[in-house]
């Protein structure tokens, strides 16, 4: 949720085609009202983008993202996958990129052989003692450096990492027509076409003040 054009669209895609689903930071801004806790280059982008999203989603689909649960766990055959946005022992807001130390408890807190997580929107696959841990990256809002989309394919015991091409132009004409300032329309562009919103972006002035 937040950053996009469409988050009507987006609420009534994911009620409609999934069946695992755990809420994320902007998931529970937008249907609590809440700060969702963003950098501070993302800090004003993420409030004019929450009063959009509140002002174009329905009532039932605040309440729909308001009943995400936190964590899942599904066992498929012999593996148990534990899911959450961010880490176990904090799953809205903790950022931790592939690299850190701090994967080694959070992987060692939790009984399950892969543990799925995002929030960082940075793909990486990651072995800590007995568990792999995945994060497949982000369909949108990319920090890869490129605007291709992310996901992560699960298959005969193995992950492995993808990316793929979108119409980047039809989303960047949908950001021209939500009801937020031309600079912040610049800035969700330039995410999307860079993978990193620009250091002297109008957003970031604003947001460092």
């Amino acid at each position: 949720m937040d950053y996009g054009p469409r988050p009507h669209e987006v609420v009534e895609e994911i009620r409609r085609r999934t069946n695992l689903i755990v809420s994320g930071n902007h998931d529970y801004a937008a249907g609590y009202g809440k700060d969702p806790r963003c950098s501070v280059p993302y800090r004003r982008l993420a409030a004019e983008t929450l009063r959009y999203t509140r002002e174009v989603c329905s009532e039932d689909e605040l309440q729909f993202l308001r009943g995400l649960p936190r964590v899942q766990q599904r066992v498929l055959g012999s593996t148990r996958f534990y899911i959450v946005h961010a880490t176990p022992s904090d799953p809205l807001f903790a950022y931790c990129p592939g690299g850190s130390a701090s994967w080694t408890p959070e992987a060692g807190g939790v009984d399950a052989d892969v543990l799925i997580v995002g929030h960082t929107h940075t793909p990486f696959v990651r072995r800590v003692a007995n568990t792999t841990i995945v994060n497949p990256g982000s369909l949108g809002q990319p920090k890869t450096g490129r605007p291709d989309a992310c996901y992560a394919i699960w298959e005969g015991g193995a992950v492995s990492l993808h990316e793929y091409s979108y119409p980047v132009a039809e989303t960047i004409a949908d950001i021209r027509k939500m009801s937020i300032t031309e600079a912040d329309q610049n800035a969700l562009i330039a995410v999307l076409e860079t993978g990193a919103l620009p250091a002297n972006s109008a957003s970031e002035r604003e947001a460092s003040r």
